[in-house]
């Protein structure tokens, strides 16, 4: 994904996922719900904590994949009391064995020699949330025309 903002550096990379809230998959409804449970910091911006939704990356050879993560906590309080109507469609998230703690929400890869790796750790990840499957270029305009939604989600667990 290009840098976010106008003057950064060319060389900038993001590692962005797409995430349908329309989509019968389960865990991108559930993190499309968790998004909701931003605290809101200056005006229109929230803020999660690490362990309402956080991130972890894993390399298996040229494979990088992206793990996003909550809380049994988290998952259950918010699973079972607010959305009775996921909580049956993504029971197998929450049975699963846990990931570094966490209940595993998605798992996306892919194969490429991108490092993410930053100077403070690992770099965060981007979410475009889009209703609907899209190209790349039409996922980007929905963005510019407020149709799309971005969420910056940082490591699983820090400052727990």
């Amino acid at each position: 994904m290009p840098a976010l903002e106008d003057g950064e550096a060319d060389e900038a990379e993001l590692v962005l996922i797409g995430i349908d809230p329309t989509s019968d998959d389960p865990g991108q409804r559930v993190v499309d719900m968790l998004l909701d449970r931003g605290h809101e910091g200056e005006e229109g911006v929230f803020y999660l904590l690490p362990f309402d939704l956080g991130m972890r990356y894993e390399r298996v050879g040229d494979r990088l994949a992206v793990l996003l993560l909550t809380s049994p906590e988290v998952y259950d309080h918010m699973v079972r009391e607010y959305r009775e109507d996921l909580a049956e469609a993504a029971a197998h998230l929450r049975t699963a064995p846990l990931v570094d703690g966490g209940v595993l929400l998605l798992r996306r890869e892919i194969a490429t020699d991108f490092d993410p790796a930053t100077d403070s750790g690992d770099q965060p990840v981007v979410l475009l949330l889009q209703e609907g499957p899209a190209a790349e270029p039409d996922l980007f305009s929905a963005l510019e025309e407020g149709e799309a939604a971005l969420a910056v989600v940082g490591t699983w667990g820090e400052d727990e």
